[in-house]
């Protein structure tokens, strides 16, 4: 299984307030999250899917971090146009940064059209974040559904912004996913947790 470093992304104190001054946003709503290169292709399609399943949610509070940067920023941005007040573009972060955003926010969110895996589903549920993204490919290796987060079926916009709204309304249960999401990246994700599969397998 695909693995990382967890330690960057543990859960600390402050981060959202940092984030919050620095990009002088309110942090009194939840925090919805995309990560993704934007380039022509899956990820473009990722984000307009994502675009038009949040313009179904506008009556919800809540506001969108979108960290990522590359060819298709125009078209990407194009996208969220209908959005503009509640979108904040991070542009490109290195993973110092990008790991401090993991700890602000609240959902990740990402329709992932075509993901082979999707490490910062990964990264995400290191920090402790629950994921709202498509069930494709091989993203149900990395995030359990119902578990960890919630997997619509792809390209289904309606089902994805029905589980983005349930995470919203239930804070609680989103509480106990992101939990859940450390918890299991620790136990199956973790360079610990490679080191011991490759040494019983050599």
């Amino acid at each position: 299984p695909p693995f990382l470093d967890p330690a960057p992304y543990a859960p600390k104190p402050g981060a959202r307030a940092a984030i919050a001054a620095a990009h002088t946003m309110p942090d009194s709503q939840p925090w919805l999250l995309a990560v993704g290169m934007m380039r022509p292709g899956d990820k473009l399609a990722s984000y307009r899917q994502l675009a038009e399943a949040l313009q179904c949610l506008t009556a919800h509070p809540w506001r969108l971090l979108v960290a990522g940067d590359g060819p298709a920023a125009a078209e990407v941005r194009a996208a969220f146009a209908p959005l503009a007040t509640r979108v904040t573009w991070l542009g490109a972060l290195d993973e110092v940064a990008l790991a401090r955003v993991y700890q602000a926010a609240d959902i990740l969110v990402w329709p992932a059209v075509r993901e082979a895996f999707g490490m910062a589903l990964l990264e995400a549920q290191a920090a402790g974040l629950p994921v709202v993204a498509g069930r494709t490919d091989g993203v149900p290796a990395v995030v359990a559904d119902g578990e960890t987060g919630l997997l619509p079926p792809p390209g289904d916009i309606a089902a994805f912004a029905a589980a983005v709204t349930n995470l919203l309304n239930n804070p609680g249960q989103r509480e106990a996913m992101g939990q859940a999401a450390r918890a299991r990246v620790l136990l199956y994700h973790s360079i610990d947790a490679a080191a011991t599969q490759l040494d019983r397998i050599l």
